[in-house]
């Protein structure tokens, strides 16, 4: 049959063709559902056609031009039809309409041979006028699952448990159809929110008091509960509070938490309102994961093909990732050494934290410090943070080179390709690619003498520490993958040992010793650098985002997630010695010092916690520690150099400043990649907007580089040279400049 296309009398073929399907539209949709957009006729007509012909029982049809979707069901001679939103939220249009099968077949061929009268290409017209046809031709076959009757599924608390015991409590009721494909069962996994939308009837028990939550499509309601649990229990890792409120419908849930980690829930439905108060985290999450499970073991007990909905599969792994991040802050499974002996005997005799003394001047205390330019090199993207001074040389790094200059000169000494990390250890060097091959290399000659490999951790830049010394074997400890760290020989590239954490995330990094400490997550380890023993593990219900101090014999750690408090620990036992509760959140890592931690807090407030018993030493204004500052501790001297070109020395003992000088102008300057200061010589050299060399018993100015570069890293060597690396590709050498001093008594 051929087609001929012509457009109406009256209508161009640009003209836009009048509506269509007014019938189909009655049929498909509920009263008061008229403003809901259609799916296109052509699909909609074949859905109807293969429900007919019983080769399939649901036809889902997403509409392309906003994220809704249409459900048709088969019941017996009925189609059930359903409209409704597939965002996170989904909200129900209209939910299982009954329309009878033969008016829909019916109704969508009409429509669609109407459509085609209007179809300006000719073939999509033929194809109109095909479908319709088929769909006319069509018989209702009978449905041998018509009969088919729901299966109740209950689950939860029926009757209201101890209120004293059991605060929240919830359970539901639930009629869930049978699935069923003729066809086959389907080999892809798709997203189906109308399995979701089972009937059913939830309600909650709180304090002993029941209140009726939901009736109809209950996932609605227990779907914004989870999404509540995610924003309580992220803000409980965080150690903040918040407050949400999720609707649904006539459903709404209130979830409260406050400074004290107690929560307050509200719940609401239909006009009816309940609240408690003073319930924890995992009293109040625990109920609700566990209610959101028991929903979806309901659903695919009755329909086993929901096991791979991807709705399903993406709310089961996020059921068991709440469970899992309250499993860790609630475990407290930390264990002590019992044989502290051992580990004492091993660690040296020196603090970890002794402060550095100062050293014969590099210049008279009358006099001045000049400086005169020696050398330069160029080196195009330089990563002036990885650039290190080893022996007569020093290597420089950028985003396609490793190379190594003499420190006299500037020559080149040797050149490689780029590695993504370069660690320094002695004369050794680390070289590792994203792909998680290291090198170990004699940085004499910059040859590889011995090759590993390690899993590279996705998403964050690698870091590492280097350890050895004494008893123990060289050794560089890099993280292997998300949740492992391996401790690589220096001599042989064999790794020593690994050491597994729960879960990944960030290791923050102290030695103190013969003893490795490792904060990540909810607890601090202390780990054998020699064997990778785990020698004790200190939990709390907290999370460690930042690495200890060594105060002492004590480790200071201070937690972030729950109260803002710091925790003395044992260093050779890991027992707990004292608890303070912080007056503020933490801005950076503690600083350990001969006596004390140095703790930044918020409001640019600066305390000293005394490592023997964790009181408060002293509390003054931050000079710059918790706005990224760089510290250095000399004698009784906390020296912070802060990112706006000011310098301050505070006294360890009360914490007044000593002296402060202003270096730069704050809005001018640029400010230097690393602002740690160097002593060397009896002299500070602090970075700023330029180097300047300081006396640190008074801060005086004793010198100032004569350079036009940023120093995003200064180097000092034992000759008082000053080697400066600017992010821009430049490195300097700086020597200093012959003096002239009038001798008393000379002729």
């Amino acid at each position: 049959m051929d087609v001929i296309h012509e457009s109406p009398r009256g209508l161009s073929p640009e003209t836009t063709a009048p509506p269509i399907g007014d019938a189909l539209r009655a049929l498909l949709l509920a009263p008061g559902v008229r403003q809901l957009e259609l799916p296109g006729l052509g699909e909609l007509t074949a859905a109807a056609t293969a429900l007919a012909k019983g080769l399939r029982r649901k036809a889902l049809i997403p509409l392309a031009t906003a994220p809704t979707e249409y459900a048709l069901v088969r019941r017996g001679e009925h189609v059930l039809v359903s409209a409704y939103e597939t965002s996170s939220a989904p909200e129900v249009h209209q939910l299982d309409h009954a329309v009878p099968l033969d008016q829909l077949l019916d109704a969508c061929a009409r429509a669609t041979l109407d459509s085609a009268s209007y179809e300006h290409e000719p073939t999509q017209a033929q194809i109109a006028v095909r479908i319709a046809e088929r769909a006319l031709r069509t018989t209702v076959a009978p449905d041998p699952d018509g009969s088919v009757d729901a299966v109740t599924k209950r689950a939860g608390s029926h009757e209201a448990p101890d209120a004293d015991e059991t605060p929240l409590a919830f359970g539901f009721e639930a009629a869930i159809f049978p699935g069923g494909d003729p066809t086959g069962a389907s080999r892809a996994a798709r997203a189906d929110v109308h399995a979701l939308l089972f009937d059913g009837s939830l309600w909650a028990f709180v304090r002993g008091r029941r209140i009726v939550l939901a009736r109809g499509p209950i996932m609605l309601a227990v779907q914004r509960m989870v999404v509540a649990v995610r924003a309580l229990v992220d803000a409980w890792e965080a150690g903040r509070s918040t407050n949400v409120r999720l609707r649904s419908g006539g459903f709404a849930i209130g979830l409260r938490l406050g400074a004290r980690e107690e929560v307050a829930l509200s719940l609401a439905a239909d006009g009816a309102h309940i609240r408690a108060a003073a319930l924890d985290v995992p009293g109040t999450a625990l109920p609700i994961l566990r209610l959101a499970s028991d929903s979806l073991r309901a659903l695919c007990a009755v329909d086993r093909a929901q096991s791979k909905n991807l709705r399903v599969g993406a709310m089961r792994d996020e059921i068991r990732a709440l469970r899992r991040a309250i499993k860790e802050q609630v475990r407290e499974d930390g264990f002590v050494n019992e044989d502290p002996d051992r580990v004492r005997m091993a660690m040296p005799s020196a603090s970890p934290n002794a402060p550095k003394r100062e050293e014969p001047a590099l210049a008279p205390s009358g006099g001045g410090l000049r400086y005169e330019e020696r050398w330069r090199v160029a080196l195009d993207d330089l990563d002036a943070t990885s650039t290190f001074f080893c022996g007569d040389r020093l290597v420089l790094c950028s985003s396609a080179h490793t190379v190594a200059v003499d420190r006299g000169t500037g020559d080149v000494l040797w050149a490689r390709e780029a590695a993504r990390m370069t660690l320094m250890a002695g004369t050794a060097m680390l070289r590792l690619d994203p792909d998680g091959d290291v090198e170990l290399c004699d940085v004499s000659d910059g040859e590889p003498y011995a090759v590993a490999r390690i899993r590279p951790k996705a998403g964050a830049a690698s870091s590492g520490l280097v350890a050895g010394g004494r008893d123990v074997p060289p050794m560089a400890v890099l993280p292997d993958g998300q949740a492992r760290l391996v401790a690589l020989d220096l001599r042989t590239g064999e790794p020593r040992w690994r050491f597994n954490a729960r879960r990944g995330g960030s290791f923050h990094l102290a030695r103190a010793g013969r003893l490795l400490l490792v904060a990540c997550e909810g607890a601090v380890h202390a780990i054998d650098v020699a064997s990778g023993e785990d020698v004790w593990r200190f939990a709390a219900r907290t999370r460690f985002v930042s690495a200890p101090a060594v105060v002492g014999d004590t480790v200071v750690a201070v937690g972030q997630g729950g109260p803002r408090t710091a925790w003395g620990i044992d260093l050779l036992t890991g027992e707990e010695r004292w608890k303070t509760r912080l007056r503020g959140a933490a801005m950076a890592a503690p600083i350990g010092t001969a006596r004390a931690a140095a703790v930044a807090l918020d409001r640019d407030r600066l305390v000293a916690i005394e490592g023997r018993d964790g009181d408060l030493r002293w509390e003054a204004r931050d000079p710059g520690v918790g706005t990224g500052g760089a510290t250095l501790t000399v004698d009784d001297l906390l020296v912070v150099n802060a990112p706006g070109g000011a310098v301050a020395g505070l006294d360890l003992e009360t914490g007044e400043p000593r002296w402060s000088q202003v270096l730069g102008d704050p809005l001018a300057d640029e400010i230097p990649r690393r602002l740690e200061p160097v002593l060397r010589g009896g002299a500070l050299f602090v970075p700023a907007a330029n180097v300047h060399v300081l006396r640190p018993r008074d801060g005086k100015v004793l010198g100032e580089l004569p350079t036009d570069l940023v120093p995003d890293r200064v180097h000092v060597d034992e000759r008082g040279w000053v080697y400066v690396a600017e992010e821009s590709g430049h490195v300097a050498a700086y020597a200093p400049a012959p003096t002239l001093r009038l001798i008393p008594g000379g002729g």
